[in-house]
C-alpha cells in the first residue's frame, strides 16, 4: 500500500441555506462517516483534524505528535502517565 497516497472527497448541497454551525455539523458528520467507512484500511494512529468549518483532514500525523497529544490528553483528564 502506498504510504503517501491522497484521496479527496467532496459533498455539495444546493437549494438549502445552512448556518455556519450547521455547515460545521455536516462537515463533522461526513468526516466521521468517512473514517468509519475506512475501517481497517486506515492506520491505527490516524487522527482527524479540523482545518476550517468545512474541511477536515484525516491521516497519520508526523512522528512525535501522537505522544504530545497523549500527554496533553492525560493532563486534561487528570491521569498520570
Amino acid at each position: 500500500m502506498k504510504t503517501n497516497s491522497k484521496n479527496e472527497f467532496k459533498f455539495v448541497v444546493t437549494g438549502v441555506e445552512l448556518t455556519e454551525e450547521q455547515q460545521e455539523q455536516v462537515s463533522r458528520a461526513i468526516a466521521q462517516a468517512g473514517a468509519l467507512a475506512l475501517g481497517d484500511l486506515a492506520p491505527r494512529d490516524a487522527v482527524g483534524v479540523r482545518l476550517d468549518p468545512k474541511i477536515r483532514w484525516y491521516g497519520r500525523p508526523i512522528a512525535g505528535v501522537i505522544k504530545e497529544l497523549q500527554e496533553f490528553a492525560s493532563s486534561e483528564a487528570g491521569i498520570a502517565r
